[in-house]
């Protein structure tokens, strides 16, 4: 199933694998382009938020955690994942505002819907841990997949997904590299 481009459920008609339930080639390797931004968070990001966020990582869009996730990942800088990210507190708030304005709770996109008809009450750091991500993840790509030099860690988006930066993560438009 797409992220981005369809709305149906993961155990909707046509099902996870297309009509008969054989993988479906074509949605994950089929030709596409860029898209437009399809995440309202996108063109309204805090420039701070690009710089700070995006210094060391993709800028993870809004909507792809809800706003509780997004309040202990900015509440817990000091270790973010092993790093000291610590940032200026003026400056986490007004990211901090913009994750939790557009955060998957408060958003009506279909990514957000998706991420949280799947959340199961609990309070997440990692994008790659929300449970269709996480799932979608594990029955498409192996470890050694992303042990290659051009991924490294599910955390890289942008690596497979090549209009993640537009929000977009419609298999569409996934390329392994090699």
């Amino acid at each position: 199933t797409s992220w981005a481009g369809d709305d149906d459920d993961e155990y909707g008609e046509r099902g996870e694998y297309g009509e008969r339930g054989e993988e479906n080639e074509r949605s994950w390797w089929s030709s596409g382009g860029p898209t437009q931004p399809v995440l309202d968070s996108i063109p309204n990001q805090p420039v701070v938020f690009q710089e700070e966020c995006g210094a060391c990582h993709m800028a993870y869009q809004a909507e792809l955690l809800p706003a509780e996730s997004w309040k202990a990942v900015m509440g817990g800088l000091s270790d973010h994942f092993g790093e000291d990210a610590s940032i200026e507190p003026a400056l986490n708030q007004q990211i901090l505002g913009h994750l939790v304005a557009y955060s998957a709770d408060k958003s009506s996109s279909r990514v957000s819907r998706r991420v949280m008809r799947r959340l199961d009450n609990r309070v997440y750091l990692r994008i790659s841990d929300v449970p269709g991500i996480a799932r979608q993840h594990r029955e498409h790509i192996s470890q050694r997949v992303l042990q290659r030099d051009a991924i490294r860690t599910i955390a890289n988006c942008q690596a497979c997904h090549t209009t993640a930066e537009q929000g977009d993560y419609n298999e569409d438009y996934v390329r392994i590299p090699r």
